[in-house]
């Protein structure tokens, strides 16, 4: 009983392990398939990204913040406030 139990594990496995790599297999040339006929559309989107990130990365940041600390607002920050302007 034991020896049949381990033949048929052993078969079980080398058959999942070999429908595994078929099914990998299929998976691969259909993705390769899609994938050429979408790359065209994949062109667009990646140059206009790729120059626009070397846009935002070329730009010289010189923004000085100045924070200045007051305790007291001043008369048109309190009817601001209010809701009187």
């Amino acid at each position: 009983m034991d020896r049949t139990l381990t033949d048929i594990k052993r078969e079980f496995s080398t058959a999942s392990t070999a429908g595994c790599i078929v099914g990998f297999l299929g998976l691969t040339s259909i993705a390769a398939t899609q994938l050429t006929a979408l790359m065209p559309l994949l062109f667009a989107p990646m140059v206009c990204g790729t120059l626009g990130i070397l846009l935002y990365r070329s730009q010289v940041n010189k923004k000085q913040i100045n924070i200045i600390a007051r305790t007291k607002p001043n008369a048109s920050q309190a009817s601001m406030v209010l809701g009187k302007i």
